[in-house]
This record gives C-alpha cells, sequence and structure tokens, in this order.
C-alpha cells in the first residue's frame, strides 16, 4: 500500500487522518466518530474481482446495498466480492479496514455518484486503527495524483 499521508500532504491534499482502537464494523465506526469528534459521510469499499481476476474497489455509503447488476452493467464485467482470505493475501488488508485507494497494482475505483453530492467522506485508509476524511471537493486532484482508473455508479432512480 501506498502511505496517502505522505502522498497526499505532498501533493498539498487537504485530509484529516485519526488514530484510534482497531474497527472493523458499522457499529463500532460509529462509536470511534463520536470519540474522535471527526464529521463526514461514512463510507465502505468492497475488494472486488471479475472472471480474469482483474480487481477493482466500489466506494459506496456504509449502509448501502451493492447493487452488482448494475456494478457489472457499468464495467462490461461480471464483478464479485474478493473472499476475506484472497483480499488479505493480496492487499495485507482486513474486511472493514479496505482502502479505496493507494494500492501498488493497478486497481480501478467504481464511485457511487450519490457520494458526490456530501461534503467530506469517511474511509479507512487501509488500516484498521486509522480512520482518514477528505474533502468531496478534492476527489478530482486524488484521482490525478494516484493515477487512477476510475468509474462513476449514476446515482439510483
Amino acid at each position: 500500500m501506498i502511505n496517502l499521508e505522505e502522498v497526499f500532504s505532498q501533493a498539498h491534499i487537504d485530509f484529516e487522518l485519526y488514530n484510534h482502537r482497531a474497527i472493523y464494523t458499522n457499529e463500532d465506526a460509529l462509536v470511534v466518530k463520536v470519540e474522535q469528534g471527526f464529521s463526514g459521510t461514512e463510507t465502505k469499499s468492497l475488494y472486488l474481482k471479475d472472471k480474469q481476476k482483474n480487481n477493482y474497489i466500489f466506494l459506496t455509503f456504509t449502509t448501502k446495498k451493492s447493487d452488482f447488476k448494475r456494478l457489472s452493467k457499468l464495467i462490461g464485467k461480471r464483478v464479485s466480492v474478493v473472499s476475506a482470505e484472497m483480499m488479505e493475501e493480496q492487499t495485507g488488508q482486513k474486511p472493514g479496514a479496505v482502502s479505496p485507494f493507494g494500492y501498488e497494482a493497478h486497481v480501478p475505483v467504481i464511485i457511487d455518484e450519490e457520494l458526490l453530492a456530501h461534503e467530506k467522506l469517511v474511509f479507512a485508509p487501509g488500516r484498521p486503527d486509522q480512520t482518514m476524511v477528505v474533502k468531496v471537493a478534492d476527489l478530482d486532484r486524488i484521482i490525478e495524483v494516484l493515477n487512477l482508473e476510475t468509474y462513476l455508479l449514476p446515482a439510483e432512480e
């Protein structure tokens, strides 16, 4: 994993980084959010794969059920969630602490368009004992700096 704190600092991208006890569930994340006093929209990052073993990250709301038919239609390939064991082997990350950004290998990011209506996004930067907050307004700069291939999943009608 790339050190997002270093990359964002060097690129002058505003972020907040919080160190705390390890969290793996949405419930624990909400408690830590209150304890640490940060604000923003809670997100989750799903580590996906297609039949050709290409990986993708899907960045969406923590509480939103994923529509795999829509995701597959968007990228033109059927996708599914990678097993916890395979994800940990490939990324070193544990379920509940998957980062949307910062992979050494090429991993396209699918962004839920509905997230763009919010001011700040809250996510795990690849560690269960850290939380990062970035401004939605900085997403284009983050994508540029990290040279990410991205897909935008249109808002549901």
